[in-house]
C-alpha cells in the first residue's frame, strides 16, 4: 500500500502580509486637533498614509503543516494635515499653524487636545491625598494652596459632601490659555499631550486665568501666603512628564479617579 504524500500548503501573499501584520497601501485618519474661535471648533484631518516605495526583501514564514516564502514590499509613511477652513493639506502641524496665523488671521487657533482627569464622587473618601500628593510632587510641599487640585469646602457646591477635590477640565477651547498676557509662555499647551498647564518660570500671579476660568469653583489656586510679587497660579497638567501618569490617579486607593485620554473625551 502506497504512502500518500501531501504538498506543503504555500501561503499567498495576501495571507502572508495578514498573518505578518503587515499593512500596504493604506491610510489612516485621526484627529487630535481642532481649530477654535469664538467658541467654535472645527476639527483638523490628520492622515498618515502607507506607501510603498519598492524597495524589497525576501521573509520566510513557517507555521504549523505551512512553509511560505514572500517577497515584501518595505514601506514608508507620509504624515499630512488638512486646513478645516481651505482643505489645503501641509505635511507638519507647524506648517498648518503658520498657514492659519497668515492666510486665515483672526479666524481661529489650532489646538491640543487634551485628556482629563474622572473624578466618582460616589467612591470618594474626601481624604484630600489627591490634593497633597498633587502639591508634594510638582513643589515639594503637601499644601493645597500649592496643588493643581482645587480643595473645596462648601458643601453648597454641586450638593455633595463638604470636603471635595475639583479638577481641571483641561477644556477643549480653554479660556485660561487664551486670556493670559503670557500665553505660550506662562500659560501653555504641551504639545506631547495637550495638557493646559502653567509654565512658573514666567507666571506673574496675576489672576488673569483665575478670573477667565468658567467654572463656579475655580480650577486654578493662588498662593495667597506668599508676597504679591512672588505669587504663582498653579492647576492641573495632568503630570506631562511623569512616566507613571497622574499622581493623583496612583495614589487614590479607592479608585475615584481615573484619567481619560484625549482619544476617550466626548
Amino acid at each position: 500500500m502506497s504512502e500518500e504524500k501531501t504538498s506543503p500548503k504555500t501561503l499567498s501573499r495576501r495571507e502572508f502580509l495578514r498573518n505578518a501584520g503587515i499593512v500596504v497601501g493604506t491610510t489612516t485618519v485621526g484627529s487630535a486637533f481642532f481649530l477654535t474661535a469664538c467658541g467654535e471648533e472645527k476639527e483638523i484631518t490628520k492622515t498618515v498614509t502607507t506607501t510603498a516605495p519598492g524597495t524589497t526583501n525576501t521573509v520566510t514564514t513557517t507555521a504549523p503543516g505551512t512553509t511560505g516564502t514572500v517577497t515584501a514590499t518595505q514601506t514608508a509613511t507620509e504624515t499630512s494635515y488638512i486646513c478645516p477652513l481651505c482643505e489645503a493639506q501641509f505635511k507638519s502641524l507647524a506648517a498648518l499653524k503658520t498657514h492659519v496665523e497668515t492666510s486665515h488671521q483672526g479666524q481661529g487657533q489650532i489646538v491640543l487636545k487634551s485628556g482629563y482627569i474622572k473624578w466618582n464622587a460616589d467612591e470618594c473618601a474626601a481624604c484630600s491625598r489627591c490634593v497633597t500628593a498633587c502639591a508634594a510632587s510638582h513643589t515639594g510641599f503637601a499644601t493645597p494652596l500649592l496643588s493643581g487640585i482645587k480643595w473645596v469646602d462648601k458643601q453648597e457646591f454641586y450638593g455633595f459632601e463638604p470636603r471635595m477635590p475639583v479638577f481641571c477640565n483641561q477644556c477643549t477651547s480653554p479660556e485660561c490659555y487664551f486670556a493670559c498676557p503670557l500665553k505660550d509662555q506662562a500659560m501653555c499647551i504641551d504639545e506631547a499631550t495637550g495638557a493646559r498647564y502653567i509654565n512658573h518660570e514666567y507666571c506673574i500671579g496675576c489672576g488673569t486665568c483665575y478670573n477667565a476660568c468658567p467654572f463656579e469653583v475655580k480650577r486654578i489656586n493662588t498662593d495667597s501666603t506668599a508676597p504679591i510679587a512672588e505669587r504663582k497660579s498653579y492647576k492641573c497638567d495632568l503630570c506631562k512628564d511623569r512616566p507613571e501618569g497622574p499622581v493623583c490617579v496612583e495614589v487614590c486607593d479607592r479608585d475615584a479617579l481615573t484619567f481619560v485620554s484625549s482619544e476617550g473625551r466626548l
